[in-house]
């Protein structure tokens, strides 16, 4: 059996609804004008059909109030960076004669990545070793003409420090051989390659970019006044988009001790976990924990009324909807913490609440578990469309009337303040700039139908 959609309303509502409207402006759907012997005024849809009853069931979702661990995070922006990245430079002037790896290869520390053409230092190499066996022969010459007071001390010093000279010379030509391999610095990644086979290479001129991609650092600003929530080796997570709500955990690496006085901000550096997946230069929401309650009430951030400036719940009972005003602890992605206003075990409104009054019939179409309460509704920030969806859902008539409760919000006699507080209630539930404002202009037009 198919599950009914969380915003469609079943093909036999939709029925029920149209009868209801018949009803209500005088019509009569049976051939003798009116109700058939025996007709019960009980509808098996659940939708109220006797005579006077106009009020169609308002189709919900529930999910439970459930006890579990909450906790509390200063959110911020950040962009990850490698910890080790250098840029690999040539030492010598020389042709690139053999390239052993390329991009995105993994490397090992020690592991050679090309070698340059070491004809040319090879052949200095040999005539400073010549040159150094004569200095050396020369040297010990004087040395026994000194011991023999044959040669002045002056002699004696010229010729061991021809002798030093050409020791040297030699010790620099080996190491200028040396440089002809290049070599991996530590274990990484290659990001780049910037030379090409029998490419001449100058000194200093860049050959490949290694990174180490695990750990990352990922530095972020933290407000001045979340200083004494701070300390190092705090836990906390980063989400990037390529990856949806999947979480790296992180730790706070270093604090920086001073605060910048242009923005009023600290460094923060964390260390994340890239797991393979994440990559420099991606950018991502981090999530520093600062407190956690173990046996908190929580609810799914979705089931806050978007219509209220307060914040307000609708409560499923005895197939009614109940207005309740709560208050509000941690808020954890799709979770928030209920303070006062609910109890465990109830259920409150998810998905259909938008334009609910205090006692709108309601019929439940789909029941989240409470185990998950942010799963079920995961790809949608307010919880007001589909996973994924970002469009606002059109609120859904409670009776003939279409009638608005006195306790909503009153788009069309509200005062700039209380549309802008307003606002800023829908956007501290997720909804973009875009989707407030769609909504207003539905709730706007709904309210000015219903006083027409």
């Amino acid at each position: 059996m198919r599950r009914p959609n969380s915003l469609s309303v079943p093909r036999t509502a939709l029925c029920g609804l149209a009868l209801v409207g018949l009803l209500g402006c005088g019509g009569d759907p049976s051939p003798a004008g009116g109700r058939p012997a025996g007709a019960s005024s009980a509808r098996p849809d659940g939708f109220p059909g006797g005579p006077g009853d106009q009020t169609a069931a308002v189709p919900v979702e529930t999910a439970p109030v459930v006890r579990r661990e909450i906790s509390s995070y200063i959110e911020t922006n950040g962009t990850l960076e490698a910890e080790n990245e250098v840029d690999i430079i040539a030492r010598v002037a020389a042709p690139v004669v053999e390239l052993r790896t390329e991009e995105g290869m993994a490397v090992r520390k020690g592991q050679i990545l090309a070698r340059l053409e070491e004809d040319e230092l090879r052949a200095r190499l040999e005539i400073s070793r010549v040159a150094l066996n004569e200095a050396e022969l020369a040297h010990e010459r004087a040395r026994l003409l000194s011991e023999q007071q044959l040669i002045s001390a002056e002699a004696f010093e010229q010729t061991l420090n021809r002798f030093e000279t050409a020791k040297a010379q030699l010790e620099g030509d080996q190491i200028l051989i040396g440089y002809t391999v290049i070599k991996a610095p530590f274990d990484g990644l290659i990001v780049a390659r910037y030379v090409d086979p029998s490419q001449q290479v100058a000194v200093n001129s860049p050959l490949f970019r290694i990174s180490d991609f695990d750990p990352l650092l990922c530095p972020i600003q933290v407000a001045e006044r979340e200083l004494p929530m701070l300390r190092a080796g705090q836990s906390a997570y980063v989400q990037v988009e390529a990856w949806g709500d999947q979480r790296f955990q992180a730790r706070v690496l270093r604090i920086s001790p001073v605060v910048d006085a242009a923005t009023g901000t600290i460094k923060v550096t964390l260390e994340v976990q890239a797991q393979k997946k994440l990559r420099p230069g991606m950018f991502t929401r981090a999530y520093l924990q600062t407190a956690s309650k173990p046996d908190a009430l929580v609810i799914p951030k979705s089931a806050l009324s978007l219509e209220s400036i307060g914040d307000t719940v609708y409560v499923a009972g005895d197939g009614k909807a109940e207005r309740r005003e709560v208050s509000l602890g941690f808020q954890e992605g799709a979770s928030v913490e209920i303070l006062d206003g609910l109890s465990e075990g109830e259920r409150v409104i998810v998905v259909g609440q938008d334009g609910l009054s205090d006692g709108t019939p309601i019929q439940i179409l789909d029941a989240i578990d409470g185990s998950a309460p942010e799963s079920r509704i995961a790809g949608s920030e307010d919880g007001s469309g589909p996973p994924g969806s970002g469009e606002p859902r059109t609120p859904t008539p409670q009776g003939a009337d279409g009638g608005v409760g006195p306790e909503r919000f009153d788009v069309t006699t509200a005062t700039p303040e209380q549309i802008e507080r307003m606002k800023e209630t829908m956007k501290s539930r997720g909804l973009s700039d875009q989707e407030i404002e769609q909504r207003l202009e539905t709730m706007r037009k709904q309210q000015q139908g219903s006083g027409a």
